[in-house]
């Protein structure tokens, strides 16, 4: 309820027009660029108000008569609204800040928004908003929905495609289950691609990373083909050398090229109904990665660790520094492929829009690893995964600004994945030699010249209804009433088997089936003989592996808002809403009983219940305050929140080659956020936020053990000895208690035609553990990031040097025991993926 003049960010086509012309390009940039970024100095309440990182225009001055912010424009309820207005906790990054900041994936936008966290892993990139999240697994869907033009991206693997050419990105904190709907239990990523103009326009930039040789090109034409019909096309080229040196094949990684095209097509046949068709088509491919042994040794009563047992057997030197150096002799890569086909059709009648979105989503991958992370050959994985995707929703919004508004709406998806995952042991693994210097490893000697091979099958079908309505009950209150009903069904299988390396040829030895079962955890198809006669007390060692599930289920998801008004710069607001994500089915654990809660022997363990794992749902109540100060010149938003979780889907290594997945039976989270903006001058403008979070296993039991860890948590295998951890009342992992950010952004006029612009980036994290089980040893320190650019813009044409990490803070971002350096070497041993190093980048650029 500002009044002030309206910056639409999604609107009609006339309101999405980004003139690239000199002078206009100018205007807007000194109406843009004056908020730069979220992010504060204050721990206070923090985690869910509106955070605002879009660079936020500075109204015409002579015109206003005194220093207003502009009034930001949303969608973030499928409508136009000022962000003030929006009775949510949203963030938002416009397109201008996404360039301009150098953000290039879903990892940079934590360092701009409150109570998010974004990290990749060795298989995975894991996204987190309020320390929720999901973990490692190629069978899960995410806690944090997202969602790239209304389409929604079910895998982690989607978010490593790179981002560019974007006009804004939304987040939203909390159960999104209404509108987004679907899995959306913690929060959602809204992110909307630029659209066609109505204008010839474009640009070209092209920057350069003098450390790590980081090359960019970046490529837009815009503009009509006909009176009704405008086209779009973005082109984003990059490669990098990579930050880390692996010091045994002299080889900086991991390497990087980038390859993505988007063509999108605006037909309005009519003036009523229009038709956006977009294809993007994107190759991301790595050479080698930036994991890197971080801590080793020895377990209590050994004396010897990882680096010295390989020495001893004559293997390369191990390197344990936190240094950018590491050490792999096989040859690593990860080679991506993404396809999206959308089709958004609009139709206007009465003041109603029907909108259909149409959409075809697919990726494939091929990764080898070296996941020993070590110069010795030990494990050494191949990885495959093949998705397509198709979705369909039909929505239909009622006029606005009557006393009754609704959305209503259908949705329906599904998908086909294969996933399959192989541990080669080639007859020059060091396993097998282990047999001639430890005769209790004798066996492993059948090892050489033997593959473990997991292959996951999955398929699934989805349709949900939604509907939202808001009743005006006056000029301050409102009250709005929203519920989802979704029913899904899946279906899964699973089997792992021995083959020799490199081929389909299955190995059938049920004496090498029992050394894998012994050396890394698995249970396989070939170990099918027991060593007892099953027995309570004895139980059967394994009865193989070959299972298959189907699952179906329902939910309804309500919401409940109230709003009340103040005043025009005052808003009050609650909410209660519920969020749901579906169950589903393991596709990397090595043990069929691996998350079995009760007390049965192995051999009595339901196969199917075992290998499936269950849903998880939210339940949020949050409250907020969204003020307007200073005749306009500040705005400040207030949020606290308090989430109860049922059965978060877990992912945690096994210490072997396997993650084990199931459910953490209750867990709490609360905290609270400031954040706020303020227009200090005609020319400088901070934007601030302050977030703490409270996050509680209350009921957690089943946990993998962290190496040295006694067992205090139930019996999964009913041999009467306690086999998993109770986790109950520790945090989770990426969950800072504070995080705290500032920016500050300048801009003026040198001389004549030459601008200056300029922004400091300031974000403050606690100390919090990324250790996947929670290692108190990967608790890692408080840290501060500080990024800032300089820009000259001359004409059409400008001139910026960008620098990330400014500090160069050694960040760890994730942490897991090295495979096997407990089961077999007996070591603690961690690798980690580094964030990386101070960055430091000239970028040119020419506007048209």
């Amino acid at each position: 309820m500002l009044q002030a003049q309206s910056l639409i960010l999604s609107a009609s086509k006339s309101e999405q027009k980004t003139n690239f012309n000199h002078r206009s390009h100018m205007a807007i940039k000194k109406l843009t660029r004056a908020n730069t970024l979220a992010t504060c100095v204050a721990l206070l309440c923090a985690q869910s108000s509106i955070s605002v990182l879009a660079q936020e225009p500075v109204p015409d001055f002579e015109k206003l008569g005194t220093i207003k912010l502009e009034e930001m424009i949303v969608t973030s309820q499928k409508r136009q609204e000022s962000l003030q207005d929006v009775p949510l906790s949203v963030s938002v990054i416009d397109g201008t800040k996404l360039n301009e900041a150098g953000i290039e994936n879903l990892e940079d936008l934590s360092m701009y928004v409150p109570n998010i966290h974004f990290t990749e892993t060795g298989i995975s990139t894991q996204v987190r908003v309020r320390g929720i999240g999901t973990d490692n697994s190629q069978g899960f869907e995410q806690s944090v929905g997202t969602y790239v033009d209304d389409v929604y991206y079910s895998r982690a693997q989607l978010f490593r495609a790179p981002m560019f050419d974007l006009e804004r990105v939304e987040i939203l904190r909390g159960p999104q289950s209404i509108l987004f709907g679907k899995n959306s239990v913690a929060g959602a990523l809204n992110l909307t691609t630029a659209k066609p103009t109505d204008v010839f326009e474009g640009y070209f930039s092209l920057s350069h990373e003098f450390e790590h040789e980081q090359d960019e090109f970046n490529g837009v034409l815009s503009g009509p083909l006909s009176e009704n019909f405008r086209a779009r096309l973005a082109v984003r080229y990059y490669e990098e050398d990579g930050y880390t040196k692996n010091t045994f094949s002299n080889e900086d990684e991991p390497s990087t090229e980038e390859e993505t095209i988007r063509l999108t097509l605006d037909w309005t046949p009519l003036e009523d109904l229009s038709f956006l068709l977009k294809f993007e088509q994107s190759e991301f491919n790595t050479k080698g990665r930036a994991f890197e042994i971080t801590h080793d040794e020895p377990q209590e009563g050994r004396t010897t660790n990882f680096a010295r047992t390989l020495t001893s057997l004559s293997q390369p030197a191990l390197d344990s520094e936190l240094n950018f150096e590491r050490q792999a002799d096989y040859p690593e890569f990860s080679n991506n492929n993404l396809s999206n086909i959308t089709l958004t059709t609009k139709y206007d009648f009465n003041d109603y829009t029907l909108t259909l979105v149409t959409a075809s989503v697919a990726f494939d991958y091929i990764d080898q690893c070296d996941c020993d992370f070590t110069a010795s050959e030990v494990v050494h994985l191949e990885l495959e995964e093949d998705y397509e995707q198709f979705s369909q929703e039909i929505r239909l919004i009622s006029p606005s600004d009557n006393t009754f508004e609704w959305i209503a709406g259908v949705y329906y998806q599904d998908y086909e994945q294969e996933f399959d995952d192989r541990l080669n042991i080639l007859g020059s693994n060091l396993l097998p030699s282990l047999a001639q210097v430890n005769p209790a490893l004798a066996s492993f000697v059948l090892l050489a010249d033997t593959s473990l091979d997991r292959d996951f099958e999955q398929s699934s079908d989805t349709w949900a209804a939604f509907a939202k309505a808001t009743w005006h009950v006056n000029d301050k209150f409102d009250v709005s009433l929203g519920g989802r009903f979704t029913r899904e069904k899946k279906s899964a299988s699973k089997v792992i088997d021995l083959f020799t390396p490199g081929t389909d040829e299955v190995i059938n030895d049920p004496l090498l089936g029992f050394v894998y079962l012994s050396a890394f955890r698995a249970e396989n198809e070939q170990a099918t003989v027991s060593f007892f006669p099953g027995t309570v007390g004895q139980p059967i060692l394994n009865g193989g592996y070959n299972v298959s599930g189907n699952r179906s289920e329902s939910s309804f998801d309500p919401q409940l808002i109230l709003e009340y008004h103040l005043n025009d710069e005052t808003m009050l607001y609650g909410s209660y809403t519920t969020g749901f994500k579906a169950g589903g089915f393991d596709p990397r654990s090595n043990k069929v009983g691996a998350f079995a809660s009760g007390t049965a022997p192995v051999n009595q363990v339901d196969e199917k219940e075992a290998f499936e794992f269950e849903d998880e749902s939210s339940t949020a109540i949050e409250i907020g305050l969204k003020t307007s100060l200073a005749d306009g010149r500040g705005e400040i938003n207030i949020a606290l929140y308090n989430m109860e979780l049922d059965d978060i889907q877990i992912s945690q290594f096994d210490g072997g080659v396997g993650f084990n997945v199931g459910n953490a039976k209750e867990t709490r989270v609360s905290g609270a956020e400031l954040d706020g903006r303020w227009l200090l001058s005609e020319s400088v403008i901070a934007n601030f936020s302050a977030s703490w979070l409270d996050f509680e296993y209350e009921d957690f039991k089943n946990g993998n053990c962290y190496v040295g860890q006694v067992p205090n948590g139930v019996d999964t295998t009913g041999d009467g000895n306690l086999d998993t951890c109770d986790y109950t009342g520790k945090r989770g992992v990426y969950t800072p208690e504070f995080t705290l950010n500032l920016s500050l952004s300048y801009e003026t006029n040198v001389y004549g035609d030459v601008d200056f612009f300029g922004f400091i980036d300031v974000q403050h994290v606690d100390g919090h553990n990324v250790h996947v089980n929670l290692d108190p040893l990967g608790e890692i320190d408080a840290y501060t990031m500080l990024n800032a650019r300089a820009s000259l813009e001359i004409n059409n044409f400008s001139i910026s040097l960008l620098g990330k990490n400014l500090l160069d803070e050694k960040i760890i971002s994730y942490s897991a025991n090295a495979p096997l350096s407990d089961s077999i070497f007996g070591t603690n041993t961690f690798y980690s993926l580094i964030r990386r190093p101070r960055t430091i980048a000239l970028e040119t650029k020419y506007v048209f």
